[in-house]
């Protein structure tokens, strides 16, 4: 019997992890990301799809909402330095007071709204011109305005549908296939 026996430990204690156990663990991760990634992405393409289109539609209906409380002509344009309509509709959005109805914002005529430019990561077709509403809250065009991610995917396609008596709607996909349909039932495109 041993009174003042020192037992030494041979195997020092084992601090973190084996290279087994790295590789392991670096798999795992590795599948749970490529698992959700693809998700994300979804997410985000559908989300920017959605920001651009309830912009388009807010500034929209604020136009013609305006026309019609005030009495007069209104015109939505896109413009770069909020005093010139440009062709350009990924640019930013101006809604003026178009009191001589020119299409063109002139110096005596009031900026009513803005929106901001289209996500740089989309895409929009079906329109070129100024939208104008007049005092009774119709509007000059009957178009569909199609937002789409720059792939041009068309599973992502949204649009705002304008109508000459001033109806303003969001596609929807009325048949269940996945695609958002025009007013004729024809699925959106990307163009």
């Amino acid at each position: 019997m041993c009174i003042k026996c020192n037992f030494t430990n041979t195997h020092p204690k084992q601090h973190g992890a084996t290279v087994l156990e790295m590789l392991v663990s670096v798999t795992i991760i590795s599948i749970l990301l490529s698992l959700v990634t693809p998700t994300t992405q979804h997410i985000l393409t559908t989300n920017r799809i959605v920001a651009d289109i309830n912009s388009l539609s807010t500034i929209t209906q604020r136009g013609q909402f305006s026309a019609v409380n005030e009495q007069m002509t209104v015109t939505l344009c896109p413009t770069q330095n909020y005093s010139t309509c440009t062709t350009s509709w990924s640019n930013a959005k101006m809604l003026f007071s178009d009191a001589n109805e020119n299409g063109q914002r002139d110096s005596n005529e009031a900026l009513i709204a803005t929106s901001d430019p289209l996500n740089s990561s989309n895409i929009i077709s079906g329109i070129s011109s100024p939208v104008i509403f007049s005092a009774s809250g119709t509007i000059n065009q009957n178009t569909i305005i199609v937002v789409c991610p720059s792939d041009k995917n068309r599973s992502y396609a949204s649009g705002l549908i304008l109508s000459f008596f001033g109806r303003i709607a969001t596609a929807i996909d009325s048949n269940g296939d996945g695609f958002k349909e025009d007013t004729s039932g024809e699925a959106l495109s990307c163009i």
